[in-house]
């Protein structure tokens, strides 16, 4: 190994920042303080879900309505999400974060006391604004307290805290709400807000602000852009899409607004978000594959329940046992990363966590309807370790490089491409559903007929006699059942052939440089 001096291109710090590998006590305190606080931020958007229905009684809303608790969240965690590394260079990391932090708990009360609907999505709205800088810097503040030797097994912890609390927000939320109500889904992450704001205060490290004036053009476009693509993907399917002129007028301000975004960022001068990060080719390629990822790796989570309710007529309760192996998966998966992450390439562990994304997602695009627990648990066992191994090398592969005085807004776009994804891919992949459970019961239908000899014989028929109106009742339930199951399957294997596609792409990646615990390159 020869010494160089400092790389400041790679990302080196811009002082040697430690003389050894060692993890001090303060490191680890700290990376639980940005633990804790993106848990909380995980916590309160899972179990809100879980609370929709009661949210809805309480309100008198109808569904169209009551989804707005959830839309108006999204939009304002998009909007600013993509400013955060903005506002980090701005005002501070440390001011940023803190900011977060007070903005949450205060959030918290109002959606708690909120007696209607629009009080609700009031504060929900406000919930997603102030929230929004608490993932990618908390992910910040974590990496940046370890030695950058160490900067995987930072991210691999802290995503492990962040993964537990997805997992344990509906069973915690589910009990909250039905022995206590739903406003102590809000109550109940208060103390820990507390908590990580007395632990943020003391031990997250100020970094000075940058005289940065607002750059308006770039700003204005990105917020426009984004607000208006989250509030047409939500609208979208309650509209009928296109047939509606709403959701045409969103679409073409979106478009717009993003072309200018993007136009001017990379043409103008000290524009908004730094050009100069997609010169990097591991930024620019990770920006790509997280947006795809993004698309379709949680669907599952969506689809799985509304499968094991619908088809297999499992109750709730005992759907959410069945979508526990995933999140004991993902907790696995990220336990692994933690302890060989900094010790082995990243591309090679990525591939591994691609194919164990498709290959459980095409297996499910082959059930029937007999939806049996096992093949639930070892499926959704599988992603959720795959989902450890693509988080975190894919962190490293795309974040590893950048320079130091940019990595904020590196994360920042990081989850901003992953939220407009998700969005994109939840919107894209239902109507998919939707649409080939519709042909299929078309396509079915066809075969009921008085010249089908199956149709004569009652022995494997059973109850669909054609002849009365219940037989033809029962046997339109079981073919609208069967058109559903042959939709869910084409949905999984839409996510099996998107993550297999990918593939190719990794080895695109460059292999991200080593640092010596001083942070010189080796």
């Amino acid at each position: 190994m020869t010494e160089t001096a400092p790389d400041r291109r790679a990302g080196a710090p811009e002082t040697p920042a430690a003389e050894d590998e060692r993890i001090t006590p303060r490191a680890i305190a700290t990376v639980f303080c940005a633990t804790l606080c993106t848990a909380m931020f995980a916590f309160t958007w899972n179990s809100v879900s879980v609370a929709l229905p009661y949210m809805q009684g309480s309100f008198s809303a109808t569904t169209d309505q009551i989804a707005w608790v959830i839309i108006a969240y999204v939009i304002g965690a998009s909007v600013v999400t993509g400013c955060s590394g903005w506002l980090s260079a701005r005002f501070g990391r440390k001011q940023v974060f803190l900011f977060s932090i007070v903005g949450f708990i205060v959030t918290l009360v109002g959606c708690a006391q909120a007696t209607t609907l629009w009080e609700e999505v009031f504060w929900r709205f406000g919930q997603g604004a102030v929230a929004a800088p608490m993932l990618p810097l908390g992910q910040s503040i974590a990496v940046a307290a370890f030695p950058r030797s160490r900067h995987g097994q930072a991210t691999s912890l802290w995503a492990l805290g962040f993964v537990s609390a997805n997992v344990i927000a509906p069973v915690i939320g589910g009990v909250l709400i039905e022995d206590w109500g739903w406003p102590w889904i809000f109550y109940l992450s208060i103390p820990f807000g507390v908590l990580g704001l007395v632990m943020a205060w003391f031990l997250v490290p100020r970094t000075e602000p940058e005289k940065k004036r607002m750059e308006w053009l770039g700003f204005t476009s990105l917020v426009i852009g984004v607000g208006t693509l989250q509030l047409m993907l939500a609208r979208g399917e309650r509209l009928d899409w296109f047939a509606s002129g709403e959701i045409l007028i969103e679409a073409a301000i979106a478009a717009v607004a993003l072309y200018v975004f993007v136009v001017h960022t990379i043409t103008g001068k000290d524009t908004f978000i730094d050009g100069r990060l997609f010169l990097n080719r591991n930024f620019a390629l990770g920006q790509a594959m997280i947006f795809f990822i993004g698309s379709v790796m949680f669907l599952p989570l969506i689809l799985l329940p509304l499968q094991l309710q619908q088809i297999g007529g499992y109750p709730a309760l005992e759907t959410g046992y069945l979508m526990l192996p995933r999140g004991l998966g993902s907790i696995c998966g990220l336990t692994a990363m933690a302890q060989i992450r900094d010790r082995v390439d990243p591309r090679p562990l990525l591939i591994l966590g691609l194919l164990g994304i498709a290959w459980p997602a095409w297996e499910m695009g082959h059930w029937t309807t007999d939806l049996r627990p096992w093949d639930v648990a070892w499926t959704t066992f599988i992603q959720g370790v795959a989902a450890g191994f693509i988080w975190a090398p894919l962190n490293t592969l795309t974040l590893s490089r950048l320079d130091w005085r940019v990595q904020d807004q590196g994360f920042a776009l990081f989850y901003l491409n992953f939220d407009v994804g998700s969005a994109i891919g939840i919107a894209a992949v239902v109507g998919v559903q939707a649409r080939y459970s519709q042909i299929n019961h078309a396509e079915i239908n066809e075969f009921v007929s008085p010249f089908n000899e199956l149709l004569r014989y009652p022995g494997p028929t059973g109850a669909w006699d054609t002849a009365t109106a219940s037989g033809l009742a029962v046997l339109q339930g079981e073919i609208g059942r069967q058109a559903t199951m042959i939709g869910y399957n084409n949905a999984f294997m839409t996510i099996g052939v998107v993550m297999a596609v990918l593939l190719p792409f990794v080895l695109l990646f460059r292999h991200p440089r080593r640092y010596d615990a001083r942070g010189y390159r080796r």
